[in-house]
């Protein structure tokens, strides 16, 4: 066999194991394989270069992967059948209706079929129905046989349709065999059942899903009329997401055997049948083609002696009419070719309809034509030369060359025909043709398609009727109606007309259809002619509606006429008194044209005329060879019998871990029997009623008879109708859910629908890939198709929503995992599909099995414009609620500042690579284009929030709009929003359900991400409902970019199909075809949306998490900015978009908009985050490297530098002067000078960080000048401004420079014709004469340098993940005295002095800086110096302008500024004196509007201050290793609005809204924000009011956002729209609800106990009871509070009586018990999986083990009961009714306790209620009056 494959296929037996005697694995190149499937041939060779032991690993089964370029495949050897069988549709054959009504008709359906044919096999003579009409000749002697293969032709890649089969990649014949190539798949059945048991022992949906495919492929297999062979745990094959498929090979020994002796069975069968009938000579002639159809006809050989049994077959329907007329022409002597002795065939139409115009078969063609006159006339006529007849042929030579005239040579024509050449004379359409002829019709009319076209140019083509387009068409057509049943009825009559007994005698007479070839005496001698075979009346074709046929008659709906029943008119009286008769008396109305004596007279009819025409009776048929079982019902059985002890075997691997592949179907069936028998129990109870009814291991022990012996392939035979009123077993029968054999999920066939439909994408693509397409369309096309994928999986997840359970998740988890670990889909399945499969996980399983592949999505390599869409809000509310809010933050936090800094852009560039849309080169520049900015100020605080002390007014809250109801999002809710969580989560069940197709269009555009009409840097409102999470908002769907609409729409299959030559343009080529029509500014990166989401996060997520995570991190950004020598390099800003700056570098383009969002920032909280955060980092930064200086040191002195010019104006006159002398001089302008100017200093960046450095000191001592004024800077100035100018001395030397620069400048002077004492003599300040700029350098182009900025390794070394590594070690030895002199030259010259000595000329005045600065001469004569060297680089033709406006500083007229405290106020400010002409105002020295130093707070409503001041500053000086609650009684907020006790809280788990219940009926909706100084009340946001009575008790369910809140009756409502969904009261059991709970995530249930002690739970998206437990075994009391275990396994409950009870709820089996507590048990909950906790009355608090139900410990402490307790992190917070917090370090025997009694300012009232915001460290206090605290 492997010499077979290698001089087949050329592959080299060493590259080949055997896997059995027909199947090898081989190993291949991909390019070999390609070439292969390609070109459709073998490749010259094979790449051979690996050693035997490679091959050996390679082909190891146990290596699932194998590297590239290899693959490996599997070569199966099968053999060949003689005909390909034509297939059916799978999807359409054994299907029945998923309705009952339908399933219940189908089932009578199947039951009437089967009664009848189990009497047909009886009674019938074995007869069958007839072939299809459309296949022409047919064998006429037995059925088809289900064969045991598929045909594997139908199943080559990119042929099939079917993704259960194996693809084929090649077939090659080799003598009598097939070789086949197929695709490997590694896995089966018993593999994992052997090696990985616990994937179908943990789980029960995986094993029913394995079973629910299997069926699905046995339907498909029988679909193509095949048998699946003998299924086995060894032949099914799964992959690793446990896809089943099967081969269209088979390799099942056994059943071909089987097989091969049934087929034997039925040939002998046919001889029986059928003696000497040529029958597989007429089975070549069905299928051959036309032009071979005379030759095989010709060598028919049929003697008389078999007429019998042929007109048998015919009158029985098991040949077809074309057939047995062919045959009755070969017996008549016709020969096929002869024009005087062609076979002949009846016309049948007139071809006026293609249903309409049937002819008289009674009457022969020639009457029909020339009518009954004419044939009167030559039968009447007498005379010597004329023989009285009436029709004188029925096929002349003529007519036969006329129907043949398209074909026939024209020289023939004209022989035969006439002789002149007149193309008109011959009909032009069928039409006319049956209309002009009087002769018969000819075979080739019903076959021949080439007969119409024509082979003369003057003689057009046949016209085919106008209802039939094509020939093939019409020839199908002609043929079924010679098989139509009104054909059939009257085939007889012209079957007497033209070979029987009506062609001689007064029978002929009669008819008219004496024949001349019959009655001319013969005078010649002829080999042609007119044979009369019968003499008795044929008989007639059994209709298809008689009694006696394989199929059953259609009965009517009213079969039975009620004659016993009473008349409706009659009146009562009569019609009581009459008697009802039974149905055995009423009279059946039989279905039209059925009659049951047909075929009584039908068989008369046959033996009369076979006794009287053969002198022999028809043969009857053999029945025992079959036993009565058809082959297809024999194949299907035994498939279904298979399928049943492979369900035996899953379920029962360990009994069967010794069978092998070579076990049969019978003997594995008797092994289960025995198991069965020896312990019935050992099946599970989901395969019991399948075992019972399709292995019958219930009934009596059946011995299964040997194959040979039992006449039948399957074990057994069942019932028409078994035990259950079912018909025989089918795998539809088994899948259909009414049936229930097998517990199937009501979601399979959607998920198995779904699959089906990803399998169909992997097949194109795997097909594309095979393709010889060019690799850029290649590329595209598998993008395309791929992210289809998605929309897929996100359909079915939206239309499946909650229906499967988790186990159902699990099948369907790793489809989408495969999605987002393909780069291709990666970033669309995270925005469509990860909402959708969170809402169903669950916030810890989403976290675990999403969090590292969404990691690795926003850490790619080599970001895309699609990325964009991860970083929008709208994608990071989905995170937020489903990953929760501390995973968030822990994990995507310092992603977004990275971003925000530009380190996760695209390269605009990359876009055009091999694309047909020119490059933009100047997209390199930064993009200023904002996304639509988030409201920062909605309604007027005043508006929203009560700052007095007394409450709000009853019933305000009804006035309330919707978007003050928490409706919209808090982005646009700003300071009010109740449940950003909500909103936030935006419904986000509901998202993937809009219907709204401007929203799904907009979902997928990138252009529709941001609006490019909005530039406005101040921050607008942007409502965001529950609807936010589509990408596209509502109200900016108006707003789309032009191009978004082209830009979200992906071709469709179709569309690819049409455009496959064209190229196929993606989303990302779009969206760089709009990028590139814009301008530089308008182009859109992912920086701009990563800083509209950080503004957005800092909004919502409140201020000490906006400073631990966001603003923290953003100064740690700053520092990366400016990291490598890469961003130290000079750049221009010619669009002025960024800070201005004495030197811009590359490192202030990624600074900018982080220094934008610590603005933003600074804005919302006002300038305390400044002054305690901001500026004592900068201190930091300058402190670290004072003690070290390295690279990111010496980058940290950049950013500090940079970080305090920016925040400089956000601080107040007063604060400035606090802090100036202490905090930004002597820490940070001081040491920095000292730093940058030391020689002994070493910086790793040499003279280009000093350089940089010293410029960005020169932006902050003039910012600080402009903010002060001339006084006040020369005041508290001078000292920085002579220790930044001393620093020169060190580099010239202070003596050489005086005496130097008199000589020089006096030299220059005079060389310039200068005079002394002039204005000019200060500077000689030269203007660029093209740009009238001046110009201190050339500037580097940013696109001349060789590696770009935005590479990997860049990004890699900019990230915040390595900001924690060890610092880098400075270089080892410090560089001599020369080499840093060097440096410091380097540093400060020339550039530098002009630089720093304008701008510092208009803060501190002329005057000023002569008299402190001693080396103010060397200053000046090195900006001359500069000066003149810009002249010489800039080659200016112009010298320098002696007129040049110069003014001298002001001296007495200068502005004063004077102190008053510490608030700097300027009396008068004289700016035009300050000014020194056009040539310091110039671009290239620094220049600032002393307005843009001050910055006016718009909104100061959530700044910092008073408690909620001390309160973050104390959070942000903890360390993230502080785990310890510290409670210090700060008051930061008071909730008023209830007027009663507050007998619930629930925070939810964005930690910025809660729900409130009280006594006062009502729930209460609130948002928290910082605002006021610790003493503001604030109103809430909506109010329920539905409840009648006291509530208490409320829980949100996050899984379907719905609240249940209950007071004795449970409603359930929606917190978004404030309506209520359903109020589930007690019906009038009296069973009062008195505690509930909510189930973990992502259960969708809660849990209600009522006052007899009976669990119930509901479950909420239905909002209906589904269950209920019994909690106790007998009196316990009522139930006081209930808890669920994190796991969802057990349910804690505390009873009044002090009794507790631990219950399993998965089972609802009552594990324990006991006494807990002396006193009432006030409250339970659970600490963790093992452990929970439980307060009583006796003033303890017990710590329970769930395991061995014994308390742990007592926390002891409190002396009073505490009645409320909560967890935070491993310690326990508990209150009392004195108003006591406690808490307990930890939940065990060793925890230390501390308490603290509230005050009397902080806290009013008595306690009832707490709960703890775990992030931002607060606890929400509930008292007795209706009054609710913030504390922390």
């Amino acid at each position: 066999m492997a010499n077979t494959i290698f001089e087949s296929f050329g592959i080299p037996t060493k590259f080949l194991r055997s896997l059995s005697a027909t199947t090898f694995l081989g190993l291949v190149t991909e390019p070999w394989l390609v070439l292969l499937i390609q070109r459709g041939r073998c490749p010259d060779n094979l790449d051979l270069h690996l050693t035997d032991s490679e091959i050996d690993g390679l082909l190891a089964q146990s290596n699932i992967q194998v590297p590239q370029p290899w693959v490996r495949i599997v070569i199966k050897i099968k053999e060949q059948y003689s005909t390909r069988k034509q297939s059916n549709d799978p999807s359409e054959l054994h299907s029945i209706p998923y309705t009952l009504h339908g399933h219940l008709d189908n089932i009578n359906q199947r039951v009437h079929q089967d009664m009848w044919r189990a009497v047909y096999s009886k009674y019938g003579e074995g007869r069958q129905s007839t072939p299809s009409s459309s296949q022409g000749f047919q064998n006429v002697t037995g059925p088809g046989h289900m064969s045991g293969d598929l045909d594997v032709f139908q199943f080559v890649l990119g042929e099939s349709s079917s993704p259960s089969i194996v693809p084929v990649y090649a077939i090659k014949e080799r003598g009598d065999c097939l070789i086949v190539i197929e695709k490997y798949i590694p896995h089966s059945l018993h593999s994992i059942l052997a090696y990985s048991p616990s994937i179908v022992n943990l789980s029960l949906a995986k094993p029913l899903f394995l079973l629910y495919q299997i069926l699905k492929v046995m339907q498909v297999f029988h679909g193509h009329s095949a048998s699946t062979g003998d299924l086995s745990i060894h032949n099914v094959l799964v992959d690793s997401n446990l896809w089943v498929c099967k081969s269209a090979v088979g390799t099942d020994r056994h059943m071909a055997k089987h097989l091969l002796k049934r087929s034997e069975s039925y040939a002998n069968l046919d001889t029986v049948t059928n003696s000497r009938v040529d029958v597989s000579l007429l089975e070549k002639i069905e299928n051959m083609d036309p032009l071979h159809l005379q030759q095989h006809y010709n060598q028919l050989s049929v003697e008389l002696t078999d007429l019998p049994a042929l007109v048998d077959a015919w009158v029985n329907r098991r040949i077809s009419n074309f057939n047995y007329l062919m045959v009755l022409n070969h017996l008549a002597g016709r020969r096929m070719g002869d024009p005087n002795h062609h076979p002949v065939l009846p016309w049948v139409m007139d071809f006026s309809g293609p249903d309409t115009g049937l002819r008289d078969l009674t009457v022969s063609k020639f009457r029909l034509n020339k009518g009954d006159h004419q044939l009167d006339l030559t039968f009447q006529t007498f005379s010597s030369d004329h023989i009285p007849h009436h029709v004188p042929d029925v096929l002349s030579d003529i007519t036969y060359y006329v129907y043949k005239s398209r074909q026939t040579p024209q020289s023939t024509l004209c022989r035969y025909v006439r002789s002149k050449w007149v193309p008109n004379e011959y009909p032009h359409s069928m039409q006319r043709m049956q209309e002009w002829t009087p002769d018969e019709c000819i075979p080739e009319f019903f076959t021949d398609t080439t007969i119409f076209t024509s082979i003369h140019e003057d003689l057009p083509d046949l016209e085919l009727p106008c209802w039939c387009q094509t020939p093939e068409a019409f020839v199908r057509k002609h043929l079924e109606v010679l098989e139509s049943d009104s054909v059939s009825e009257n085939l007889h009559h012209w079957i007497d007309l033209t070979f029987g007994y009506k062609l001689s005698g007064t029978a002929a007479v009669q008819c008219k259809n004496v024949n001349l070839r019959l009655v001319d005496n013969h005078t010649t001698v002829l080999n042609h002619g007119v044979v009369q075979l019968f003499q008795e009346p044929h008989p007639h074709r059994i209709p298809s509606h008689t009694a006696c046929r394989a199929t059953p008659p259609r009965l009517p709906k009213n079969m039975f006429i009620h004659s016993s029943l009473p008349e409706l008119h009659e009146d009562i009286d009569k019609s009581q008194n009459k008697q009802i008769k039974g149905p055995e008396n009423d009279r059946i109305t039989l279905p039209k044209m059925y009659d049951p004596l047909a075929d009584l007279n039908q068989l008369e009819a046959s033996y009369i005329f076979s006794s009287k025409t053969f002198r022999q009776m028809p043969k009857t048929t053999n029945q025992q060879v079959t036993g009565g079982l058809d082959p297809e019902t024999d194949s299907v059985w035994r498939d279904v019998q298979s399928f049943a002890c492979l369900a035996c075997e899953m379920f029962l691997k360990d009994l069967v871990q010794c069978q092998d592949g070579s076990w049969s179907l019978e003997a594995r069936f008797t092994y289960l029997s025995q198991v069965h028998r020896e312990n019935p129990s050992v099946l599970p109870r989901c395969i019991i009623s399948l075992v019972q009814e399709v292995l019958c291991l219930n009934s009596s022990t059946t011995v299964v008879e040997d194959v040979s012996t039992r006449g039948h392939l399957c074990l057994f035979k069942y019932p028409t109708v078994n035990s259950r009123g079912l018909p025989p077993p089918t795998p539809a029968q088994l899948l259909h859910p009414f049936v229930n054999l097998i517990p199937f999920p009501v979601y399979f066939p959607q998920l198995y629908e779904c699959i089906c439909n990803l399998k169909h994408k992997d097949r194109e693509i795997e097909q594309i890939r095979w393709k010889n397409n060019s690799s850029l369309e290649r590329g595209k096309l598998i993008k395309v198709i791929a992210r289809e994928k998605v929309t897929v999986l996100q359909h079915f997840l939206e239309e499946t929503a909650g229906c499967y359970g988790e186990e159902g998740i699990e099948l369907v988890l790793p489809y989408i995992q495969e999605l987002f670990v393909q780069e291709e889909t990666a970033v669309q399945a995270a925005w469509s599909l990860f909402n959708l499969i969170g809402q169903e996980l669950g916030q810890k399983e989403t976290a675990r099995i999403f969090l590292p592949h969404l990691v690795r999505i926003f850490n790619v390599e080599q970001s895309t414009p699609k990325h964009m869409k991860i970083y929008h809000r709208t994608f990071l509310v989905q995170l937020l609620v489903r990953l929760g809010l501390d995973v968030f933050l822990h994990n995507f936090s310092t992603l977004l500042v990275e971003a925000v800094a530009g380190y996760r852009d695209y390269v605009f560039e990359d876009l055009y690579v091999d694309s047909a849309y020119p490059s933009n080169t100047g997209s390199q520049e930064e993009s200023t284009q904002e996304l639509p900015p988030v409201k920062e100020e909605g309604l007027n605080e005043e508006d929203r929030f009560s700052c007095e002390d007394t409450g709000p007014e009853e019933g305000s809250e009804e006035e309330y709009s919707e978007e003050d109801l928490g409706v919209r999002e808090d982005s646009q809710q700003g300071e009010s929003g109740w449940m950003e969580d909500e909103e936030d989560t935006a419904r986000l069940s509901d998202l993937s359900q809009e219907d709204d197709s401007a929203d799904k269009v907009s979902i997928h555009s990138l252009s529709g991400l941001i609006d490019p009409t909005q530039r406005e840097e101040s921050v607008s409102d942007l409502e965001e409902d529950r609807h936010s999470l589509q990408f596209q908002d509502e109200a900016d769907s108006t707003d789309l970019s032009p191009h978004s609409e082209s830009l979200s729409s992906e071709p469709s299959g179709a569309q690819r199909a049409t455009k496959s030559s064209s190229m196929v343009r993606s989303e990302t080529d779009e969206f760089a075809k709009t990028m590139s029509e814009k301008s530089e500014s308008e182009v859109i990166n992912i920086k701009d949306v990563a800083t509209e989401s950080i503004k957005w996060l800092s909004w919502r997520l409140g201020c000490v998490l906006t400073a631990k995570y966001l603003s923290r991190n953003l100064i740690r950004m700053l520092t990366l900015c400016y990291l490598g020598d890469e961003q130290l390099i000079t750049i221009t800003d010619s669009e002025k978009r960024y800070s201005k700056t004495s030197r811009l570098v590359y490192g202030d383009r990624n600074a900018h908009r982080v220094l934008r969002c610590l603005s933003d920032i600074a804005e919302l909280y006002g300038e305390q985050v400044v002054l305690l955060q901001y500026i004592p980092c900068c201190v930091d930064m300058v402190t670290l490297a004072k003690k070290r200086l390295t690279q990111k040191g010496e980058a940290g002195l950049i950013s500090a530098l940079v970080l305090m010019r920016h925040v400089l104006p956000l601080i107040s006159d007063k604060s400035l002067m606090d802090i100036l002398q202490e905090t930004i001089i002597k820490d940070v302008l001081s040491p920095t000078i000292k730093l940058v100017s030391s020689s002994s200093s070493h910086f790793p960046g040499g003279s280009t960080i000093r350089t940089v450095i010293c410029h960005k000191l020169v932006d902050v001592i003039y910012v600080i000048g402009l903010r002060l004024g001339f006084e006040m800077t020369r005041n508290q100035m001078t000292v920085v401004l002579k220790e930044f100018f001393s620093s020169f001395n060190q580099v010239y030397g202070e003596q050489m420079l005086r005496s130097e620069s008199s000589q020089s400048l006096t030299d220059y002077k005079q060389g310039t014709g200068l005079q002394v004492g002039s204005s000019d003599d200060y500077l000689n300040i030269k203007i660029d004469s093209h740009t009238n700029e001046y110009t201190i350098g050339t500037p580097v182009s940013i696109g001349s340098l060789d590696s770009a900025p935005s590479s990997w390794a860049v990004r890699k070394s900019h990230s915040l993940a390595l900001t924690e590594e060890k610092e880098d070690s400075p270089e080892g030895a410090v560089k001599d005295a020369e080499k840093v002199k060097q440096e410091l030259a380097d540093v400060f010259n020339p550039e530098l002095a002009m630089a720093s000595y304008i701008p510092f000329i208009r803060i501190f005045g002329n005057t000023h800086m002569e008299k402190f600065l001693s080396n103010e001469d060397l200053i000046r004569r090195l900006c001359t110096e500069y000066d003149i060297s810009v002249g010489h680089v800039n080659n200016s033709s112009e010298p320098t302008s002696p007129t040049e406006e110069y003014v001298s500083p002001p001296s007495l007229q200068e502005a004063a500024a004077g102190v008053t405290g510490n608030k700097i106020e300027v009396t008068t400010t004289h700016t035009d004196m300050m000014r020194f002409g056009p040539i310091h105002r110039s671009s290239r020295i620094l220049t600032l509007d002393p307005d843009e130093t001050k910055c006016e707070y718009q909104n100061k409503q959530r700044h910092l201050k008073g408690n909620w001041l001390a309160y973050w500053e104390h959070e942000i000086g903890l360390s993230e290793r502080d785990s310890i609650f510290n409670f210090k009684q700060i008051k930061l907020q008071t909730f008023e609005g209830h007027t009663s006790s507050i007998r619930s809280l629930v925070a939810l788990d964005n930690e910025n809204s809660f729900l409130s219940a009280s006594k006062d009926k009502t729930v209460r909706l609130w948002s928290l924000r910082s605002y006021g100084d610790g003493g503001g009340r604030c109103k809430c946001q909506a109010t329920y009011r539905e409840h009648k009575k006291s509530i208490f008790s409320i829980v949100y369910v996050d899984s379907v956002q719905l609240v249940a809140s209950c007071d004795s009756n449970v409603h359930v409502w929606d917190p978004f729209t404030l309506e209520s969904l359903r109020q589930l009261d007690n019906n009038g059991s009296n069973q009062a609800i008195t505690a509930m709970t909510a189930l973990p995530g992502p259960s969708t249930m809660i849990v209600t106990a009522t006052n007899e002690a009976m669990l119930r739970y509901l479950d909420l998206r239905s909002a209906e009871y589904a269950h209920e437990f019994k909690s106790s075994t007998g009196s316990a009391g009522l139930v006081r509070s209930l808890t669920v275990s994190p796991d969802n396994n057990w349910i804690a409950i505390g009873f009044s009586s002090g009794l507790m009870s631990l219950l399993d709820q998965r089972t609802g089996y009552l594990m324990a018990t006991w006494k807990g507590h002396e006193g009432e048990i006030l409250q339970v909950k659970a600490f963790n999986k093992n452990t929970f906790v439980s307060t009583s009355f006796d003033n303890t608090m017990k710590v329970w083990n769930s395991e061995d139900i014994k308390d742990t410990c007592v926390l002891r402490g409190h002396t009073e009961p505490a009645h409320c307790f909560t967890f935070y992190k491993n310690q326990v917070i508990s209150a009392t009714t004195g108003n006591r917090i406690g808490v307990h370090s930890s939940a065990d025997g060793q925890a230390s306790f501390t308490a603290a009694k509230l005050r009397s300012d902080t806290f009013k009232g008595v306690l009832t209620s707490l709960t703890v915001l775990p992030l931002n460290r607060t606890l929400l206090l509930g008292a007795d009056n209706g009054t609710i605290r913030l504390l922390c």
